[in-house]
């Protein structure tokens, strides 16, 4: 249950694009550029964050992405599953292959808590949240 440079990427991405005082769209270019992004890279995950009805994106000469629901009403999870897929949920840092989640296996015990928890947080925390607190703590700084 590692995050991937894709997942990392996508979430520092949205959380520049909440910090955001406009409500208008953004070129994808713009905003790689602001977090030191590939723009190519970037561009790569707008539609599957647009499918999962995280962004919008509008074509022209005022378009770009932009927030399809609030920031508050995506979790960390939301992108994790968009990016990665509901796998990654299941799987198990003690294993290379696939768990199959087999009851016998003796590390159910000591990862199954854990991975819970973890879940609980990115189910729990929205973009939103992680933008506004770092917005608070630049400004406290």
């Amino acid at each position: 249950m590692l995050y991937s440079l894709t997942t990392k990427y996508a979430v520092i991405a949205l959380v520049e694009l909440a910090r955001r005082s406009s409500d208008r769209p953004i070129l994808v270019k713009d905003l790689a550029a602001r977090k030191e992004i590939p723009a190519a890279f970037l561009a790569k995950l707008v539609p599957p964050l647009v499918r999962a009805g995280i962004l919008s994106s509008t074509r022209g000469k005022n378009g770009g992405i932009s927030f399809a629901r609030s920031p508050h009403q995506t979790s960390l999870a939301d992108v994790v599953r968009t990016i990665e897929g509901d796998n990654w949920f299941r799987e198990c840092v003690f294993e290379v292959s696939p768990c199959d989640g087999q009851l016998d296996c003796p590390l159910h015990s000591v990862w199954d808590p854990v991975r819970d928890q973890i879940i609980a947080f990115l189910e729990q925390t929205t973009i939103g949240t992680v933008a506004d607190k770092l917005a608070n703590t630049k400004q406290e700084a």
